[in-house]
């Protein structure tokens, strides 16, 4: 059987701001060049982006479902001076309440050879969303719309390269493959008008496209719009954001259109309504399409133009899959571990009259040596799955997975192991109330 790439992730993060009027000075490419391309990491189907604020370097997501940037998990080390500061407070999904953040503006931000020198951005603190212990890797904060809104950006999630073009001197390509998807912008966030069919017949889909979203499709439950959960679901955690933990039912839904692009058998979440109260919505808007689809496609982003494109890559037709698992596992800070190396055999200096003599005299030494390597927890637990039937519990610290230590492996590939193969046994080496303990399970494909 063909290996499943991971393609579900445990993360969402929709943002709504309770005063974010403003206007914003432009990016503009360096040196009057027409375009730049920029290397970015994709880590579970999220793109990451090198992002620099006033001489300081960064690590951001680029989502297209927040329409400010937000600068947040800054460690003891990192400083970031921001300028003109003052306290507001910011509503995400989630059942916490607001949260009280800093607005600065005046700050000089680049990205790639794009140059703002005056963007506004939200300093979040005391919050409990660390996107950095949910991924793996370092993420300081998240910008979308200020950016998008000045160029055309394509991208190539198999190259991991995007490009920004000046629109003022794009074209787009001719192309038979396709799809040109208008897009409609209601608070600075973009929606297309798709069509779906979850089990009957096809339904028209007004969807939020969210690059910050790992999951393939949101759907809001709604009788009258012919949006009902299917029978065959399951309850599950959803995502992290703002607000905390989001929990919902899962499902499939039969096909997804994009002009003449269907995708058959596409993992759905439902969220529980009880997660958007006290937040406005766009009253039209039926659900979020996410990362899982748009990694299938070559995807133009163009928001001066109101547009979006998308063509078929080679992933296009893999199968959607959720975890077969059921567990969430992120990131715990360090531990320090204790590695004695052996160094190759060597000839004792003090023997020389030995060899002269025709005895060769060899001595091996060792060296021990400490490092800081990540460390994982158990975060979320999926009830009646296969871990959690196996005893898994929420807080174990995972040592070992299948004898290999486990601050081995990155979270990315974590994931993939956990969603590779139906079948596949597991077996975890965990700590739980200083006591290690060995869980094991076999990996079963739901839905």
């Amino acid at each position: 059987m063909k290996k499943l790439k991971a393609v579900y992730f445990f993360f969402l993060f929709s943002i709504f701001f309770l005063n974010s009027a403003r206007a914003q000075p432009r990016f503009i490419i360096e040196n009057n060049k027409d375009k730049f391309d920029l290397r970015f990491e994709l880590v579970n189907d999220l793109v990451i982006i090198p992002l620099e604020i006033n001489g300081v370097e960064l690590s951001f997501l680029l989502d297209t479902g927040v329409d400010s940037t937000i600068l947040f998990s800054i460690g003891d080390n990192d400083t970031v001076n921001l300028k003109n500061t003052e306290t507001i407070y910011l509503r995400g999904l989630g059942e916490g309440e607001p949260i009280k953040a800093l607005k600065s503006s005046g700050n000089e931000v680049k990205i790639g050879q794009a140059v703002n020198k005056n963007l506004s951005c939200y300093l979040v603190f005391d919050n409990p969303l660390s996107l950095s212990n949910r991924m793996g890797v370092p993420i300081h904060g998240i910008i979308g719309y200020d950016l998008f809104r000045d160029f055309v950006i394509s991208f190539n999630y198999l190259k991991m390269e995007l490009t920004a073009y000046d629109p003022r001197h794009f074209t787009y390509p001719n192309c038979r493959k396709c799809d040109d998807l208008p897009l409609t912008f209601v608070k600075n966030k973009p929606y297309i008008n798709i069509s779906g069919r979850i089990e009957g017949e096809s339904i028209p889909l007004n969807l939020l496209v969210d690059s910050g979203s790992g999951d393939a499709v949101w759907l809001f439950s709604k009788e009258n719009d012919g949006i009902v959960i299917p029978e065959n679901n399951f309850t599950d955690f959803l995502g992290f954001g703002i607000g905390g933990s989001v929990y919902g039912k899962r499902s499939r839904i039969k096909e997804i259109h994009f002009g003449n692009n269907v995708l058959r058998e596409v993992t759905a979440s439902f969220p529980d309504t009880v997660y958007f109260k006290g937040i406005e919505t766009f009253a039209q808007r039926n659900g979020s399409i996410g990362a899982q689809i748009l990694k299938r496609f070559n995807v133009i982003i163009d928001y001066p133009g109101k547009k979006m494109r998308l063509k078929p890559n080679k992933t296009f037709s893999e199968p959607f899959e959720y975890d077969m698992s059921g567990v969430v596992i992120a990131h715990d800070g360090f531990s320090i571990i204790k590695d004695i190396m052996r160094n190759p055999l060597s000839l004792r200096e003090d023997d020389v009259n030995n060899t002269a003599a025709g005895n060769m005299v060899y001595k091996s030494t060792y060296e021990v040596k400490y490092s800081l390597e990540p460390q994982y927890k158990v975060a979320e637990l999926r009830p009646d799955s296969p871990a959690s039937l196996a005893g898994l519990k929420v807080g174990d610290i995972i040592l070992k997975i299948n004898r290999r230590d486990a601050y081995k492996f990155t979270l990315s590939q974590i994931s993939y192991l956990l969603s590779s193969r139906e079948g596949k046994s597991v077996n975890f080496l965990i700590e739980r109330d200083g006591v290690e303990r060995k869980i094991s399970f076999v990996l079963k494909r739901i839905l």
